[in-house]
């Protein structure tokens, strides 16, 4: 089963007009789906869509409130749809739309569908940099970011409680491949057919299911910078970050969403193939995170400490 992203991730929310500034604010392209949904998208075309949270279409809430509803994972072809829904069928009821797409649930009750993946590839704009020995930017200005645009969606995060039942699903059932884990407590999966190192991150929390958060991938560090620094400056607050991730590599910032949960904006992800080598960690601080700051980089910290020459010329 050729699972090969994460294709678009709908939510149920309560107040669509704080969402869309969110969204917006966060650098995605804002559209509207056929049926009237509201639809924003990264540049290679995967999305988040925006529903009511009352909207009886949407599969059943995980949770109260403001959440995600659905993840919509890419396949490579229509014959993975057929064998997806072939498997599914087997246990759960199961909707197939008229394009093909598979609506299901896995065994915790989140909302899951697949469909040919809609995502297109896209590239990164070129970002040169000095380093000793290689000027590669010469007689250039390095680029400052006012904001981000995020080139696609990377993965989703689900809050679980019993990895026993819901992690075999995706793997021995679905396809999916683990290519890190934290036993017993996360487990970062990845499609058959992905070069991501996750789509999807299953967190288990203890005696609690619920969406996490949802990551987009930039296109370089100064742009992660610039990007964070805007949605702070336009009032949304960070719910940890910026920092670096031991595992996956990346670096990120994350912000709390009126969607529920938190978007993640990161960086310089690992890219993985079948040579990917799977390892077990012990969760700890330290793995989580390499370095991280709490509460983000508003003005007040930001600039906190700036010294002009005549001031450290008195301190010394």
């Amino acid at each position: 089963m050729n699972v090969t992203n994460l294709d678009s991730v709908t939510f149920g929310v309560t107040d669509l007009a704080v969402c869309r500034r969110f969204w917006t604010d966060f650098g995605l392209t804002e559209t509207t789906s056929p049926d009237g949904a509201t639809v924003f998208s990264a540049r290679n075309g995967s999305c988040v869509v925006l529903r009511d949270a009352n909207d009886p279409e949407l599969p059943k809430p995980i949770e109260p409130g403001a959440t995600q509803r659905e993840a919509v994972f890419g396949v490579r072809s229509a014959a993975d749809l057929t064998a997806i829904a072939n498997e599914l069928e087997r246990d759960r009821p199961v909707r197939v739309d008229d394009d093909g797409t598979v609506h299901a649930a896995d065994p915790l009750g989140f909302g899951i569908a697949f469909r040919v993946a809609q995502c297109k590839p896209v590239t990164a704009p070129e970002l040169k940099f000095n380093t000793p020995g290689r000027p590669d930017r010469l007689n250039t200005r390095g680029r400052f970011f006012k904001s981000a645009t995020p080139l696609e969606m990377t993965h989703t995060v689900f809050m679980i409680d019993e990895p026993e039942k819901v992690v075999p699903f995706y793997t021995e059932r679905l396809g999916f491949i683990a290519s890190d884990s934290y036993p017993g407590r996360g487990y970062f999966l990845r499609g058959g057919a992905s070069n991501h190192h996750h789509d999807l991150f299953l967190l288990n929390v203890g005696k609690k299911r619920g969406f996490h958060h949802l990551a987009f991938e930039l296109g370089s560090i100064h742009e992660l910078f610039g990007g964070g620094l805007n949605m702070t400056r336009r009032g949304w607050r960070t719910a940890l970050g910026p920092g670096r991730h031991p595992i996956s590599s990346c670096y990120f910032w994350y912000f709390l969403s009126p969607c529920g949960g938190a978007a993640e904006y990161d960086f310089d992800s690992d890219v993985v193939d079948a040579r990917w080598v799977p390892g077990e960690h012990q969760q700890s601080p330290e793995v989580f995170a390499e370095w991280c700051l709490a509460e983000g980089m508003a003005d007040s910290l930001l600039y906190k400490g700036v010294q002009t020459a005549d001031t450290i010329k008195r301190k010394s």
